[in-house]
């Protein structure tokens, strides 16, 4: 079904060519990631992915540890190719010799079109939990925020080419090759997009994202909250005790789905609100409160560094995919960052998570 890898592992110029450079390099980040995270099982895990008939295709676990150099440093297809086919260390990452012939980049799209978005949110969460077992992540606090993120979509030249008149407010609607996307607001900031909502919650002593959905920009923040805070109980097993958050996130709906999950509600109230909330004068409440820029830092980096403000793609489907690629890397970097806090043995010998085999 798969294509044999014989050279990497037999060949001089293999993994042996590589030995010398790698150890130069124990701090460079993909190294550290192949260092923690074992990614064995991965063919088995998406194989039902795949025909048997035909020729064979590329190992997945090869086109996956690609998307993930794409992913960290925000390249298009083309040049994720060119920096494998020329860097030393991103070649060793995939598991390539020196010698070998990369993938088409054609091939990439393929990739993600043939796992599809529920098979990348279980590959999300299988990671999400192997933190968790691995003491990691706790379950004590999340904090809960979106972001807005810039539909693949030209405003201006919509505007040029379609508005009719003044009073003409459905142009965008009717030819924007984006149906999935919409318009959202800053409600504090006055500020405008159109597109859509990447939310998520966030573990703020790591900054590991533990749960994230993608939405229209015009969906209420407030409707997130069940979403993100059931996928991450029902698929990764967390018992979350506290979740923390801005006004924009209060309702009737979000206090039944925390009482719901025995989950104390620590939403900062309105300024002006007048009536007394429960549990708003305890330690956790201000505990909350002064953890939740963490999930600020999260979205700045994300945006500097993954582009995460604008889509790649068209539609909310392929969006939601690179989402969750962007923060699935976004995770392996502070995944490293917090085993480095661990007093541990050579990097060769410290793979602590393996999420992608069978439980």
């Amino acid at each position: 079904m798969f294509k044999n890898n014989q050279s990497f592992n037999n060949s001089f110029f293999g993994g042996f060519a590589y030995d010398s450079i790698i150890s130069r390099h124990q701090d460079h980040l993909l190294v550290r990631i192949n260092s923690v995270v074992c990614f064995d099982g991965f063919n088995e895990l998406v194989k039902d992915c795949y025909d048997n008939s035909g020729r064979h295709a590329y190992q997945p676990v090869m086109i996956f540890r690609i998307l993930l150099i794409q992913f960290l440093y925000d390249l298009s297809d083309r040049e994720a190719m060119e920096r494998i086919d020329t860097d030393i260390i991103s070649r060793y990452f995939v598991g390539l010799s020196m010698t070998d012939n990369l993938p088409h980049f054609t091939r990439l799209n393929t990739f993600k079109d043939r796992l599809g978005q529920k098979r990348f949110e279980d590959l999300f969460n299988r990671i999400v939990k192997s933190c968790r077992e691995a003491g990691i992540i706790s379950d004590e606090l999340r904090i809960i925020d979106t972001t807005d993120q810039k539909a693949n979509v030209n405003l201006a030249k919509l505007k040029k080419l379609f508005k009719e008149d003044d009073d003409d407010d459905a142009y965008i609607d009717r030819n924007s090759k984006d149906k999935d996307a919409g318009f959202g607001r800053k409600s504090n900031q006055g500020k405008r997009w159109y597109g859509y909502k990447s939310a998520t919650l966030v573990d703020p002593d790591t900054q590991i994202i533990t749960s994230t959905i993608t939405a229209s920009a015009n969906k209420h923040d407030s409707e997130m909250v069940k979403p993100l805070v059931e996928k991450e109980i029902n698929k990764v097993g967390s018992e979350i005790e506290d979740l923390g958050g801005d006004k924009g996130f209060l309702g009737e709906e979000t206090r039944n789905v925390l009482r719901e999950h025995s989950i104390n509600d620590y939403i900062i109230p309105r300024s002006n609100s007048k009536n007394h909330i429960e549990g708003k004068d305890s330690i956790g409440f201000y505990i909350a409160k002064w953890k939740r820029p963490a999930i600020e830092r999260v979205y700045a980096d994300t945006k500097r560094k993954q582009g995460l403000g604008y889509c790649r793609y068209i539609g909310i489907v392929k969006t939601s995919i690179q989402n969750l690629l962007t923060y699935l890397i976004h995770n392996l970097k502070r995944i490293v960052k917090a085993v480095n806090k661990i007093p541990h043995s050579p990097p060769e010998k410290t793979i602590l998570l393996c999420p992608f085999l069978s439980n």
